[in-house]
This record gives C-alpha cells, structure tokens and sequence, in this order.
C-alpha cells in the first residue's frame, strides 16, 4: 500500500477537504475571468472529491453507495416538505419583517415570471452547487464527522469548511460576512434533514436549491441598504431555526429522543 493511500485511509476528510478545496478553486479561475457569467462547473469540486476519495476508501462499493445516498427518494413526505419549504419560508418571513426595520416596501415587480423561474431552478440546482456540493458535503463528510463526534459539534466543523470553501467568490462580490454566517447556521439545519431523512442526500440537494434560488429571485424585492438589511434579517432567522433544532433534539444526533420507559 502507497503511503498515499495509507494517509488517504488514515485521514479520509482532511484528503477529501483538501481534494475538494483544490480541484473548485483551480475550477473557479476560469468562471472569474469570465465574470461570473460562465457554467459553475467548479462547484461539482466536492462530488468529484467524494467519488475519489470513496474510490480509495472503498472502491466500487463504496462509491455505489455514495452514489445510491444522491438518489435515494424513499423518505417521508415532511422532510422534503422541510426541504423546500423552510428555506422558501424564511426569505418570505425576512421580506415580511425587513419594512418594520425602516425599509421600503418589497418591490414584487422585480421578481420574475414563476414560469421563468421554475426552469432557472431546475437548470441552477445542477449547475450552481446544489447537485455538485451536496454529495461531498452530507454524502460523504457528515457521516464520517457524525461517526467521530456529536450531531452539532459536526455540524459545525463542517459549516467552517464549507464556508471557507466559498471564499473566491469573494473576488466576485458574492460573498460576505452575513453569507458565511448564514452557511454556518445552515449547516446545522442541513445536518438535522439529513440525519431525519434516512440517509438520503436528496432532501439536502432540495433544500439547497430552495435556499439558493429564494434568496437569488425573492431577494430582488429590496435593493441597495434595504437588500443587505434583508439579508441579515434571513441569517437571523436561519440562526433561530439552527438554534430552535438543539433546544428541541439535542446536540449529540438532531433525532428524536426517545421516551425512557419506566419499570414498576
């Protein structure tokens, strides 16, 4: 056995953190010359990271059941309510609240056509992370990090990494203090679908679409200081939900506890 392999079993997230950051941020050089106006194919880093690193974990079986938690769709019906539904609700929320923090009324105008949007979500959701991160991020490091320590305590290394992974979109202007904290808090929300869900990376692929594209279309209501107050108000609430999971579940799994029978 190489000692690649050895330190790649030995430290199978380190390697695929490292592998994933590598092969997104070299990926990401063409998309910002481009302006940000180019296919995001950088963004398919941690899928790729994951089926390699499997690949040496495990080989073909490990990357089969890598592959067979993507598309695993056999899951209650809630959790893909959560999925779409919570991130969809908390923009409308933010929208609803910002106003009473002294912005200007939402401008419904600026948000396109449902029909429009519809094909932009399903066209985004493979090509603009959702597809390309989740695999990496809830397939492949969260069960390993759940496998070494609680339920929050993996979240929150995994929020890190994955918030530091989004850093050159800094260069772009699309990407900010309140948008790592907002990864940060979503992590945790990401862990409780997953965790919920059966194994299943599908709902956190959902979610992810529908936290991204609410953000990018319902977002356009506000514009200038009253969009950046609308953001912050969106973390908040994301932070509150992330914090309403631990006070209800727990930190050591985010499932529900089971009742303690009691003899005699």
């Amino acid at each position: 056995m190489s000692m690649l392999v050895r330190t790649v079993r030995d430290w199978p997230v380190v390697s695929f953190v490292l592998l994933a950051f590598t092969i997104t941020w070299i990926g990401f050089i063409p998309f910002y010359r481009a302006g940000g106006e180019d296919i995001a194919w950088f963004t398919f880093g941690p899928f790729v990271a994951a089926i390699v690193i499997s690949a040496v974990l495990g080989g073909w079986p490990r990357v089969r059941a890598l592959l067979a938690s993507v598309v695993k769709w056999r899951v209650p019906p809630v959790w893909y309510l959560a999925a779409i539904g919570m991130p969809l609700a908390v923009q409308l929320l933010a929208i609803w609240l910002n106003p009473m923090f002294g912005s200007a009324p939402p401008d419904w105008a600026n948000v396109p056509a449902v029909t429009e949007i519809a094909v932009m979500v399903a066209l985004l959701m493979v090509f603009s992370g959702p597809l390309g991160e989740e695999p990496g991020w809830r397939g492949f490091a969260l069960p390993l990090l759940l496998g070494e320590r609680g339920a929050l305590n993996a979240s929150l290394v995994l929020g890190l990494i994955w918030a530091a992974w989004h850093l050159p979109l800094v260069q772009l202007n699309d990407y900010s203090i309140s948008s790592a904290l907002n990864v940060m808090a979503a992590a945790v929300v990401f862990t409780w679908l997953y965790q919920n869900s059966a194994g299943s990376v599908l709902p956190a692929i959902l979610m992810h679409a529908s936290h991204q594209n609410s953000v990018r279309y319902l977002g356009r209501v506000f514009e200038g200081g009253d969009a950046a107050q609308h953001q912050w108000i969106g973390l908040i609430l994301w932070l509150v939900f992330a914090l309403a999971i631990v006070a209800v579940y727990g930190t050591s799994s985010f499932l529900r506890r089971q009742a303690t029978a009691v003899a005699g």
